[in-house]
């Protein structure tokens, strides 16, 4: 294990498990003291940096049965997407957020703007989460930046109590809220919640743990085993696939070279996929597929391993793989032929 990951894990049991009952201490405030400015903000300056990209946790989902985790403690697959955004209305550090789950884009289930800030009396990074209040107009803003063009706070929804608060620790970030002060009404039960956050930042993982309960202590939401979610930094692939037209699965494509070419196909490593059409009559769709795998018993070596599938089959046809991290992967079928590369700077469709 890694020392970042044997890091990562010492803090979650810390940040996850210890921090639920009782809020850890907070450092002195550092006040008009330049130099533990300085510090602050050099250390906010290298956690926006980690921060921003996109961040999927497929790999845990899907090892969760071979790492032994019971069902009631596993998590559901999610996607976040943390974009920085030019907002001065909202400050100087701000990001726009989006995240689904299912691994399907259209399934958004969190739309945010993030604002950090150096906090010199916590002596800690401060998150400050404002919730649009039309959510549907800024659909896609990671992609298109213009559709933020004009937001302000006052047509967002804030809740006092509820900021999050980051300190490194060592090559890491832990960032927590106050125990007890983020209490919300829910604007779809009418309920008051109590919810805490917990997580962990690294230069490739982030993992979260949030949870709300009723006043009365009952359960909302949140894993009920007190396992986070763990997400790791994706990284893209742009792809192109040629399909042999008319020939099927096993077929040696001898004799044809009817060729059909679709290119900027876009893919992440971690589980990322994607589906293409072809031209044919009737047409076929086939998904191609793309994660880094790394063991969790490390008892094998990891892979970067590419998957062809009819589209709605869970079942690969084939695959190839390559290198864990490698930056270039092919497969040649006969009747398919497909190449990613690592393309630093997408981010994606």
């Amino acid at each position: 294990m890694s020392a970042t990951r044997f890091g990562l894990a010492m803090i979650v049991c810390g940040a996850v498990s210890g921090l639920a009952s009782a809020q850890l201490p907070h450092p002195h405030a550092i006040g008009d003291n330049p130099s533990a400015q300085a510090v602050l903000e050099a250390d906010m300056a290298l956690m926006l940096e980690w921060f921003e990209g996109r961040f999927d946790n497929d790999r845990e989902v899907f090892f969760a049965e071979a790492a032994g985790i019971p069902e009631e403690g596993r998590n559901g697959r999610i996607h976040s997407i943390f974009a920085r955004v030019d907002l001065p209305a909202f400050g100087e550090h701000v990001f726009y957020v989006e995240q689904y789950s299912g691994n399907d884009p259209d399934n958004i289930y969190r739309q945010r703007i993030y604002t950090f800030t150096a906090d010199h009396e916590a002596n800690a990074i401060r998150l400050d989460i404002y919730a649009p209040r039309d959510v549907a107009a800024l659909r896609g803003a990671w992609r298109d930046p213009s559709l933020l063009a004009g937001l302000t706070p006052a047509a967002t929804l804030s809740y006092p109590g509820c900021e999050v608060y980051w300190r490194r620790r060592e090559n890491q970030f832990v960032g927590e809220t106050v125990r007890g002060a983020c209490v919300v009404e829910s604007r779809q039960s009418g309920r008051t919640l109590v919810i805490e956050d917990d997580l962990v930042l690294t230069p490739d993982a982030i993992w979260i743990r949030d949870r709300a309960e009723t006043a009365d202590g009952e359960y909302v939401y949140g894993n009920r085993l007190g396992l986070p979610h763990r997400l790791l930094k994706v990284r893209p692939f742009e792809c192109w696939v040629a399909v042999l037209r008319g020939a099927s699965h096993g077929d040696s494509g001898a004799g044809s070279s009817d060729w059909q070419f679709l290119r900027d196909i876009w893919l992440h490593d971690q589980g990322g996929s994607a589906i293409v059409t072809t031209d044919e009559t009737p047409p076929r769709q086939i998904e191609l597929r793309l994660r880094d795998v790394e063991w969790p018993a490390r008892d094998r070596r990891g892979s970067l391993t590419l998957y062809v599938h009819e589209a709605g089959d869970d079942r690969a046809l084939s695959y190839a793989w390559g290198e864990a991290g490698a930056e270039r992967l092919g497969i040649n079928l006969r009747w398919l032929q497909a190449s990613c590369t690592h393309t630093p700077g997408s981010r994606g469709r």
